[in-house]
This record gives structure tokens, C-alpha cells and sequence, in this order.
């Protein structure tokens, strides 16, 4: 049986300095999440003529089980890949992960993360695969089953859509945990929109920024309105502050270490539900989950999207 298996879109993320004057020139600001359909802007103009740092594999719920991986959990993935040089990137670069499950179509999801403000904020630019569908025409759910949890993040392709689609699949989930993040791409569709998914929803990690637009209540209250739909536990990251848990027994917050250089924040919160999943699927503590998570999503920030795992043992 595998211990976890992610399911959602896929990218390859690519990073680029930027300064306020390219993020005027297209109207963007930090933190802010969009397609580049969303905003008129040519992926030409970011990908030709921006100077590149560096790429990596991407993907919310990809960045976590890829780390989850490299923690020596047993980790799949199913979901869509291009048939192009950034597919073959993508397959060749994700490690540790059993990628049978992967369906080669259409042409590989791109992102562009600017970052800005010394690196400590990001803007992302997404590409989706017009083919990241696929993965919903034929569901393996014995495999899925097959599972101890399955983690869940947003698929960007028509995202009102699949929500239908997710809570299809949500609904043949019989025996495995469903650990859920939701991205702003879900969350802007609103609580109603995602209801249906809440109430078989082990886990939901979600952002400061998420939670006060999902809820319209202060993080505390928030998560714990949020349990009302049968969540179980709420983890709600605070960026470099820590996270705050919630759960039908307790709350609290758990800070995180600090940091003495910080290169690139995107996919820290991935791995702190890397770090979290871990603990839980090890039956530790919520308070040992959460510090664990912690250090997880502190080490993550040392280099750009998944490129940390190289350097460092993640099990230190």
C-alpha cells in the first residue's frame, strides 16, 4: 500500500527577479496569483525577456509529495504532463516519486514566479496544460484506494469545473485520509463552491490571505468555522511568523525558526504540508507535526522551488 499519492495540475516553474517596475508595467502585485489569460499579459514577454534564475518541477500538491519523497514516504503522483521538452524535464526531475500514474498530453503547464522585495515575495504567472483535464476522463480509484491519504490541490484548467470533478472523485475516496489545498484558485469560487469537498476533508492547509477571503474572520475564528463542515484539523500557514492548528481538541500556533537567508519562499508552504503529513501519517502529535513542518518549510526557503533537496538532508 502507498502511503500517499498527490493529485492536481502540473507545472514547471520558472523564476525571475523582478522589481516594482516590472510589476507595474503588467499591473501585478506581490502575492498575487493569476493566469496569464487572467491578466492579457503574453508568456512571451515573461519567458523571452525576462533573465531567468533557475526552474524546477512545480505544482502545489507536486512540491509537497515530491519532499514527502525525499522524507522516504512511499509517494505516486497522478495527474497531467506535457508531451514536450518541459514533460520531459518535469518526469526526468521528479525524484523519489512513482510516476506510472502520470498521463502524457497536450503541452507542459508553465509558471512564472517573480520574485521581488529581496526574494521574499513572489507574483505568479501560470500556463495550464490544455490537455490537464485528461486526468479526470478515466480515475483509477483502486489505486487511489489503495492509499493511506491522497492529497488534493486545485487544478487550474476551468477551476469551477473540476471542482464538480474533484467532488466526484472525493465521493468514491472510501479508506484513505484526503489532505486538501485548496489554492486561491478554489478559494476565490467561494465557500459554497467547496463545501462539498470540506466535509470529507481530513486536512486543509490554507494561507493567512486564504482563510480571511474563504471566511471573512480572523484566522482563529476561521479555522475553527471551518471545522463545521467536517474538516478535521485546519492548518492555516503564517508565513515566516508559523502556523496556527485547529482542531475539535485544541488550538495553537507554532512558530517557525528563523531564517539567515532567505532565497526563494515559493513552495515553502508546500513543504511545511509535506513536514505536517509526515507526522501524521507516523502518528505523532499535532504539536510535533506542526514543529516538524516548521523546520520542513524553513530549509525549503534556502533555494529556488525544489532545488534545496540537492543540498540538504531533509531528514537533519
Amino acid at each position: 500500500m502507498l502511503d500517499i499519492i498527490g493529485i492536481g495540475s502540473t507545472f514547471v516553474d520558472y523564476f525571475f527577479d523582478a522589481d516594482n517596475k516590472i510589476l507595474n508595467k503588467y499591473n501585478l502585485r506581490p502575492e498575487d496569483d493569476f493566469l496569464f489569460s487572467e491578466k492579457n499579459i503574453s508568456p512571451i514577454d515573461i519567458f523571452e525577456n525576462l533573465s531567468l534564475l533557475s526552474k524546477s518541477p512545480g505544482g502545489i500538491s507536486v512540491n509537497t509529495i515530491v519532499v514527502l519523497g525525499a522524507l522516504g514516504v512511499n509517494v505516486s503522483y497522478c495527474g497531467v504532463i506535457g508531451k514536450d521538452k518541459d514533460g520531459n524535464y518535469f518526469f526526468n526531475n521528479l525524484k523519489r516519486v512513482d510516476k506510472h500514474h502520470l498521463i502524457k498530453s497536450g503541452t507542459m503547464g508553465r509558471c512564472a514566479c517573480l520574485l521581488s522585495h529581496n526574494r521574499r515575495y513572489r507574483t505568479f504567472l501560470s500556463q495550464v496544460n490544455p490537455r490537464d483535464n485528461d486526468f479526470f476522463k478515466n480515475v483509477d480509484y483502486n489505486y487511489l484506494n489503495n492509499s493511506k491519504v491522497i492529497h488534493v490541490s486545485s487544478f487550474l484548467l476551468n477551476p469551477e469545473k473540476n471542482l464538480k470533478n474533484l467532488n466526484k472523485i472525493f465521493k468514491k475516496i472510501k479508506n484513505p485520509l484526503i489532505s486538501f489545498s485548496p489554492s486561491i484558485a478554489y478559494v476565490n469560487l467561494g465557500l459554497k463552491a467547496i463545501l462539498p469537498l470540506l466535509e470529507k476533508t481530513h486536512v486543509i492547509f490554507l494561507n493567512e490571505q486564504e482563510i480571511k477571503k474563504l471566511i471573512n474572520k480572523n484566522p482563529k475564528d476561521a479555522s475553527k468555522y471551518l471545522l463545521t463542515y467536517g474538516v478535521k484539523i485546519v492548518a492555516c500557514t503564517m508565513g515566516a511568523k508559523g502556523v496556527l492548528i485547529t482542531s475539535g481538541k485544541e488550538q495553537f500556533f507554532s512558530p517557525s525558526p528563523k531564517v539567515k537567508k532567505v532565497i526563494d519562499t515559493t513552495g515553502a508552504g508546500d513543504a511545511f504540508a509535506a513536514g505536517f503529513l509526515y507526522g501524521l501519517i507516523k502518528n505523532k502529535s499535532l504539536k510535533w507535526s506542526a514543529k516538524f513542518a516548521n523546520k520542513i518549510a524553513s530549509k525549503s526557503v534556502s533555494d529556488f522551488g525544489l532545488n534545496w533537496l540537492r543540498n540538504i538532508n531533509v531528514k537533519d
